[in-house]
């Protein structure tokens, strides 16, 4: 594993010098200390479209690749990478923040940011947003590594290193399909981007059906070479099989041609169980607990493992706890009080009037879901997934759950006061001064606006428990929801209703569930119905961007945000790319 220092060394350098940083720091500590001994995955790094690399000149192949032990290294290398590329940062920040169910507020003083959180929720970004740049760069450094890998593996005799041909081809599939999920972001994000396989070439972009066509190509030809069941933290043939329904699922956006058709077929033969055996947690924390006491959930296709001290679940728990949320949660983390779901209520607390957003009051009061987190034991089990309402301190004495004697006070608005979390954004410590005229904007937040997710378990330190949970990548959640949105488009709305029921049965008492079941209810599945329920399944699982552009619902209203000028839906290729590669053309989203 590339250590935590080299992240902090490698912090300032532009990405193409990070590029070459990066691989020539993995290739010299695969030699110290292989991936494979610690986790399966994990990440780290940025990149260019010139994927020039000098650094294999000054330390050939040879001298790295000594035993299997080292050949595993190299192919878990880029692992470490995506799980940072998809979990740490700007993707993430794309994907949620420019839609309708988070937002990162203005909290008094803290968190303006030179406006980076305005712009994207505004839908106001420009060329130069670092973020921007930050979608382009991530999945291309993930390309590069694949790349480099892959030539050098490629030429290695695996019989000579105690593998087999077998191991060799498994090996390769690895790397393409994970390059393929790199450019999955790419597709997604820019459209028209360069096919880079060559480390040493500089190309200009292909057209958003060439690209369309290539990840199709590796992706099948990939498959066959995988196993059915694979590792945790490896892709197996379920997982790029999966990829490919993500693709078909957006082909009418991405590439201008549907392929609902073709994504019900692979999504089908996923659920049938052809590419692997995975099956719907019965339990709605399952998926999400996945790594924690030695759980794996077997609704996760795949997902990015975790360990205390290896590598940590952690950009996303600062970037969403507060403060003194150490205190209710028991670990020594800070925090930075930064996202947190967008508002359902106004600043008198009547419900907003909007469609999109309000991802709070989206859930049914009776989902299990909606209840305030809490965790029931010593040893892991909590209900919930948010932290609403008055915060209280952990309950050190029984070992979980919280001391409703002892609050938990704020540092800032609330210096000394309660800190008490409310589903809407306003300056209300300043009411009594009359200052609410201010309104509700993405720059009028305090330290208590905004309901906060804990879908992800961040569990009692205390207790060996805190950040032991896994990223979910892939759940078959997700493969039953394409494969209910390509038959309610086709218009069998019954069907649809199975496969969705299937899932959301679990979030329901048994008692309630035939109030909610579409089954029973077929008159509650409407075109805004299933984009709600897409919202309220996938909650912060970098999903919601993609949604909302496949229902043609990106570009509409939603708390603090008109209806666009212009579509928003696709990413401007960054202006630093293009003043990089001068072969180079804007996509038309400028």
């Amino acid at each position: 594993m590339v250590h935590k220092s080299v992240l902090m060394e490698s912090a300032n350098l532009p990405a193409c010098a990070l590029m070459v940083f990066t691989l020539k720091k993995a290739k010299q500590m695969i030699k110290i200390k292989p991936l494979y001994a610690a986790v399966l995955a994990a990440i780290m790094a940025s990149s260019c479209t010139r994927l020039e690399e000098e650094a294999f000149d000054i330390l050939p192949s040879g001298n790295y690749f000594q035993d299997k032990n080292s050949i595993q290294a190299a192919v878990l290398r880029p692992y470490e990478h995506a799980h940072w590329n998809g979990w740490d940062g700007d993707r993430w920040l794309l994907q949620e923040l420019t839609a309708d169910q988070f937002v990162w507020t203005q909290k008094g003083k803290h968190g303006y940011d030179g406006g980076d959180w305005v712009r994207l929720h505004g839908h106001t970004w420009t060329q130069e947003d670092g973020h921007i740049n930050g979608g382009w760069v991530g999945p291309y450094q993930g390309i590069a590594q694949c790349n480099v890998f892959l030539q050098d593996l490629g030429g290695l005799d695996y019989v000579r290193f105690g593998l087999t041909e077998a191991d060799k081809k498994q090996h390769l599939a690895e790397l393409r399909t994970l390059r393929a999920w790199f450019y999955l972001f790419l597709i997604d994000f820019f459209r028209q981007v360069p096919i880079i396989e060559n480390p040493q070439e500089t190309k200009a972009q292909a057209t958003p059906q060439e690209v369309f066509t290539y990840i199709e190509k590796e992706l099948k030809e990939s498959l066959p070479d995988l196993p059915n069941n694979a590792k945790v933290g490896r892709w197996g043939q379920a997982g790029a099989a999966s990829l490919l329904v993500r693709l078909y699922l957006n082909a009418e956006k991405w590439s201008g041609t549907p392929k609902y058709t073709e994504c019900a077929a692979i999504a089908q033969e996923i659920v049938d169980g052809k590419y692997g055996s995975f099956s719907i947690d019965a339990d709605y924390r399952g998926p999400f607990r996945s790594g924690i006491n030695n759980y794996r959930s077997p609704e996760n296709i795949f997902e990015f493992p975790h360990a205390r001290n290896i590598y940590e679940f952690g950009w996303i728990y600062n970037a969403m706890m507060h403060y003194q949320a150490r205190y209710s949660l028991d670990n020594d983390w800070g925090g930075w009080n930064g996202i947190h779901l967008t508002p359902s209520r106004d600043l008198e607390g009547n419900l907003l009037p909007y469609q999109l957003g309000k991802p709070y009051e989206k859930y049914a009061a009776d989902d299990k879901r909606k209840q305030p987190f809490r965790t029931t034991s010593r040893t892991g089990e909590y209900e919930g997934f948010f932290l609403i309402g008055q915060q209280y301190m952990f309950n050190a004495s029984a070992g979980f759950g919280f001391d409703s004697t002892k609050v938990v006070n704020g540092t800032e608005e609330y210096n000394g006061r309660p800190l008490r979390f409310v589903d809407q954004v306003g300056r209300f410590s300043e009411k009594p001064n009359g200052r609410w005229s201010e309104g509700s904007h993405v720059t009028t937040g305090e330290e208590n606006s905004g309901v906060r997710l804990l879908k992800f378990p961040w569990l009692s330190m205390s207790n060996n428990l805190f950040q032991f949970n896994s990223a979910p990548e892939i759940r078959l959640a997700e493969i039953y929801y394409a494969l209910a949105e390509c038959k309610y488009r086709a218009g069998d709305k019954a069907t649809a209703a199975q496969l969705l029921d299937a899932v959301r049965k679990r979030n329901f008492p048994a008692d309630k569930w035939a109030a909610n079941s579409y089954v029973d209810n077929p008159s509650l599945l409407t075109d805004q119905e299933f984009v709600d329920e897409l919202g309220r399944e996938f909650l912060g699982e970098r999903h919601r961007r993609t949604d909302l552009v496949r229902w043609n619902k990106f570009n509409a209203e939603w708390w603090d945000k008109p209806v666009d000028a212009k579509d928003r839906s696709v990413f401007p290729i960054p202006s630093r790319q293009l003043n990089a590669n001068n072969l180079l053309k804007p996509n038309g989203f400028e």
